[in-house]
Order: C-alpha cells, then sequence, then structure tokens
C-alpha cells in the first residue's frame, strides 16, 4: 500500500502520460510501470532538472559549497538551495604545494570533496584563533592509498604574518579578520569543501539526469533479486569500504539474491558532487539516505558511492 501511495503521488509531478486513463484500462500496477519507465530515463530527469543550476552538483537539501581554487589561491562560498546558487563570500588564501596530496607530511593540499568535520580553536596560536576539519583522507583517498591528517581551514599566526605557502603544510589559511566573516557565512553542518587545481570541474543536467536514472535501475535490479544486472553496475575494479574486491563482492551477492528474498529499499535526500580527480573527468560523489527493509536485514541511514559516467552508464567505483 506505502508503494502504491508513493507512486500515485509522483503524479503531481510527472506529465509525460496520461496516468488516469493508464489507471483505467489497466490498474495500479500499470500506471507504477509507467512511472518507473519515467524514472529510468535519463532524459526524464533532465527536464525534471530543467532550470536548475547544477554546475556543482545536486542537493535535496539547502547547503554551502565552500570551493578552493588551490592554482589561484582563491576560495569562494556557494550557496545551493532549490537549484538555485549564489556566491556569498570570497577571499584570497594560502595553500600547500600544487598536486594532489598522496602521504603524510608533503606539504599538498588534497584535491577531492570534503566534509567540514569539526569546529574548534587550535591550540596553537600559530594557526590562528578559530579552525575548521576536513575529513581528509576520505573513503576515496584511503581506498587509493592516501594517507596524512589535519587538514584544515585556519587563520593566519596569531603573533606574526605568513608569506610562504609551504607552511601552510597543506592546509587552507586565510587572515583572521577574513576568517571571522567566514565563519559567520558558514554553517560547518550544512558545508561541503570542494577543492580544485588548474581546473574547475563542472557538471551539468545530463549527467546528473543519467546518474539518477542509473540510481533507479541499479535499485530495481537489487530489489528484484536481478544479480546480473545488478552486478552490471559494479567497476571491474570496485572496492567496498572494507577493500573487499568484486570477486569476493559478487561471491557474497550471489548468495545472498539466491534466496529470492522480497526487499523494500527507498533511496532520498540525494547530494550528487563532481568528484576532482586529474585521472577520471567523470567520477562524482553520491550521498543519499537509504531505508532497506529484507526479513534477515535491516538498515537506515547514510549510503556513499563514489561513481564513474562511462557513456550515460554508471559504475560503481567505492561503495560505503
Amino acid at each position: 500500500m506505502k508503494k502504491l501511495l508513493f507512486f500515485m503521488s509522483m503524479l503531481l509531478v510527472l506529465n509525460a502520460e496520461d496516468y488516469e486513463s493508464i489507471y483505467l484500462k489497466g490498474g495500479a500496477n500499470d500506471v507504477i510501470k509507467a512511472i518507473e519507465k519515467n524514472i529510468l530515463n535519463k532524459d526524464f530527469w533532465s527536464k525534471k532538472l530543467d532550470g536548475k543550476n547544477v554546475e556543482y552538483g545536486y542537493y535535496d537539501k539547502e547547503i554551502l559549497l565552500t570551493i578552493v581554487e588551490k592554482d589561484k589561491k582563491f576560495l569562494e562560498v556557494v550557496s545551493y538551495k532549490d537549484g538555485k546558487t549564489d556566491k556569498v563570500f570570497e577571499t584570497k588564501v594560502l595553500v600547500g604545494k600544487s598536486g594532489d596530496k598522496l602521504v603524510e607530511g608533503d606539504l599538498k593540499t588534497p584535491i577531492g570533496v570534503y566534509q567540514l568535520t569539526r569546529r574548534f580553536t587550535p591550540s596553537d596560536p600559530y594557526l590562528g584563533p578559530l579552525a575548521f576539519s576536513l575529513s581528509y583522507p576520505n573513503l576515496f583517498d584511503q581506498i587509493a592509498k592516501r594517507n596524512g591528517s589535519g587538514i584544515w581551514i585556519h587563520g593566519f599566526p596569531l603573533n606574526g604574518t605568513r608569506e610562504d605557502e609551504i607552511k601552510t603544510k597543506g592546509c587552507v589559511a586565510m587572515e583572521n579578520d577574513v576568517l571571522a566573516n567566514y565563519d559567520k557565512t558558514i554553517d560547518h553542518k550544512k558545508s561541503l569543501a570542494i577543492i580544485f587545481e588548474n581546473e574547475k570541474y563542472k557538471t551539468n543536467a545530463e549527467q546528473i539526469g543519467a546518474i539518477f536514472a542509473e540510481l533507479f535501475a541499479w535499485k530495481k535490479a537489487w530489489s528484484e533479486n536481478d544479480i546480473d544486472k545488478y552486478l552490471s553496475f559494479y567497476d571491474k575494479d570496485f572496492k567496498r569500504y572494507d577493500g573487499v574486491g568484486l570477486d569476493s563482492f559478487s561471491s557474497s551477492k550471489k548468495s545472498i539474491f539466491a534466496k529470492k528474498e522480497q526487499k523494500r529499499i527507498s533511496f532520498s535526500n540525494f547530494s550528487i558532487t563532481p568528484y576532482p580527480n586529474s585521472k577520471d573527468k567523470s567520477t562524482f560523489r553520491v550521498v543519499f539516505y537509504e531505508d532497506y527493509s529484507a526479513p534477515n536485514y535491516k538498515f537506515n541511514g547514510e549510503k556513499t558511492l563514489y561513481v564513474r559516467l562511462d557513456k550515460d552508464k554508471m559504475k560503481i567505483l567505492i561503495e560505503d
């Protein structure tokens, strides 16, 4: 009943067909099939995204994006709400050495997408009056065997000035009065930091639409225990959060799918961010809330995928 109510509610926003006529001719199941046909079509999602600014990704909830251009030593904050963006802050900053961060002590600022995990007062006055820690290394970094820690957005020394960018040790630093304004602008619990170098990796409605269509096709295969279709969404170099590769992952999933259990799976609260990666210009960080229920297992919580688009086909690189 809940599934029917969900799909019937979507009639308010889906206008591609006369769903009342479909219902009268074939009943509720035919309506569901017609709606699913739309949901699995990237063109439907592209049209749904028409008029929304998705150059920095798509977000169901209001979010503040701290965008750092390493090569230009420039930081801006862009607010995103209901598909509309607005630049609300900008400043020059100091950053670490050029290139992507690989190991502890290389003095490089990482390239990627990071949460602002904490707002705090540094114990060392050299780091200024206030700091925000970034979630480096994230799962993408960990799977790539990158290490290091203590990557922050922070201020200038309280007892001097700073000229040498290497002294940031990979952090992002700004003058203290500017940092105070940055602090007033953002809510770190509702923020992401996107750090680029040399080229801004922007996305568009077609790419976001393709990801939505593929996510729901993946969910459909998962719900229907279609193991071959389900596994076709995984990249040959796939790694699970714990380092398990595709072969072991596939064997485990085949055993589970063979039980033919009925599953209830729903996705909501999407966050889709283009991932700045010098090796691949079609990588995305995809986060959503998953509600999963099966006879022997239940899960309610945040799901994170790193995916690659290949001619509108989604390949899952990493899953948490």
